[in-house]
């Protein structure tokens, strides 16, 4: 399904990580005290949320959403899972924060296309092949022993994602594995290969701009170590031959921006409470926007 944006000011944002629930926690709203409402405002056509609203299970995003519909209309909110949003839940979750999504009348976009003037959209969370530097079992490894999403996440449905705080364990539920969000990631690229290779509606005066959580080139993956695997993938191939205007991404809370032979690969994550400061609100404003001309 092709979901279109209605145009008026041809301005959208694309923002990441707003862990919403580590601000809710002391009291603040991320949006007003970093100052982006300079941008976050009912004079977009679109935010984007690219994952990261919260820490799961899938119920906690109605209270996030919630910290977004003061400054924008919830019809104008369209938003992606990161890993956190599937903590406490299950890796097949997609359709419980679906229904979450659309209570509060936003949208949820995984695995979708969206129509803004001479733009096309594609969005994703994509996860990670693990290959990043060419040793994938040594990094499937590493994540395994390391990131929380694979004590955090569930294989099936006996987990409670339901639930509005906290995670639920139940015995018969079994954790995650690198394996499982490898398999993920070949079918979400699988589907944005394809995307890529559909003639654009507006044909070639139009451009397409992608949007994943997780990222596409070790241009944006700050300083290396043996997790960077999990946070992005090398699609230089991806990049190169399909050249996307630009490739808004999260998860990795480095606000790095890199150009990829024609493609713009900006890092639109905002972070934790207290990890970002507002010295680096400018970048995100200036990084998260993208104008759309109007289509034919």
């Amino acid at each position: 399904m092709t979901l279109t944006i209605p145009y008026d000011s041809g301005r959208i944002a694309i923002l990441s990580d707003l862990h919403a629930d580590t601000y809710q926690r002391r009291g603040a709203d991320p949006i007003t005290s970093l100052g982006l409402h300079a941008i976050v405002n009912d004079s977009l056509d679109a935010l984007i949320i690219a994952g990261d609203l919260t820490d799961g299970p899938a119920a906690k995003w109605i209270r996030g959403l919630a910290h977004l519909t003061p400054h924008i209309p919830p019809e104008r909110i369209y938003i992606l899972p990161g890993n956190h949003d599937y903590y406490g839940g299950t890796l097949q979750d997609d359709q419980l924060l679906a229904e979450h999504t659309q209570s509060v009348s936003a949208h949820f976009v995984q695995k979708e296309e969206l129509l803004h003037g001479d733009t096309r959209v594609l969005c994703c969370t994509l996860w990670t092949d693990f290959d990043l530097l060419e040793d994938a079992e040594t990094a499937m490894g590493i994540a395994g022993s390391v990131m929380r999403d694979y004590s955090r996440i569930w294989t099936d449905h006996t987990a409670d994602s339901t639930a509005g705080i906290g995670d639920t364990w139940q015995p018969s539920a079994s954790e995650i594995e690198p394996a499982d969000t490898l398999a993920v990631h070949r079918d979400h690229r699988g589907w944005l290969e394809s995307k890529l290779m559909t003639a654009h509606p507006d044909g070639e005066a139009g451009r397409t701009i992608v949007v994943t959580h997780h990222g596409p080139h070790l241009s944006v993956a700050g300083s290396v170590d043996g997790l960077t695997p999990a946070f992005h993938s090398d699609l230089t191939d991806l990049i190169e031959r399909f050249a996307p205007a630009a490739w808004f991404i999260g998860h990795s809370h480095r606000r790095l921006r890199a150009m990829v032979g024609r493609t713009d690969v900006r890092n639109v994550s905002v972070g934790y409470c207290r990890e970002f400061h507002v010295s680096e609100s400018q970048y995100l404003i200036n990084a998260s926007i993208w104008e759309s001309r109007r289509g034919s």
